[in-house]
């Protein structure tokens, strides 16, 4: 009979060990799992504010896109300007050159050698700035 007794006051000491190892382990999974929740919520809390910031960022970039467009279309209207004053001086020199070529053709006409000459120099720049701009359109 004491075998009997001896036997079941192991288990009952083997069941109380188990108990307390079984506690053990169960309190530092709930640790864990507190750790990892508190964790959780600080980096929800955090995504929230990323997020409110990403917002805040994409609408900056769209106000900063519409700026530089409207910023685009105020040049269309300088480099239409500077394309018809390039216009406006070539067809200039077109129509000077056949005065200067009467001029160059009558060089009996007192006074008219400077003047011959400085057109032609202009003649000359304006043809430059002609091919220049022809070339640029062929560029494009």
């Amino acid at each position: 009979m004491t075998l009997v007794h001896i036997g079941v006051f192991l288990l009952a000491v083997s069941f109380a060990i188990f108990a307390i190892y079984l506690c053990v382990v169960l309190t530092r999974i709930s640790g864990l799992l507190t750790t990892v929740g508190t964790t959780a919520n600080r980096m929800a809390d955090k995504a929230d504010v990323s997020i409110k910031e990403l917002e805040l960022t994409i609408v900056e970039a769209r106000t900063s896109a519409t700026d530089v467009q409207l910023k685009l279309n105020a040049l269309n209207s300088v480099a239409e300007t500077a394309k018809n004053l390039g216009d406006t001086a070539y067809t200039a020199s077109e129509s000077v050159h056949g005065m200067v070529k009467n001029y160059a053709e009558q060089p009996g006409l007192p006074g008219t050698k400077p003047f011959v000459g400085t057109i032609q120099l202009a003649e000359f720049a304006s043809s430059l700035f002609s091919t220049w701009k022809k070339a640029e359109n062929v560029t494009k």
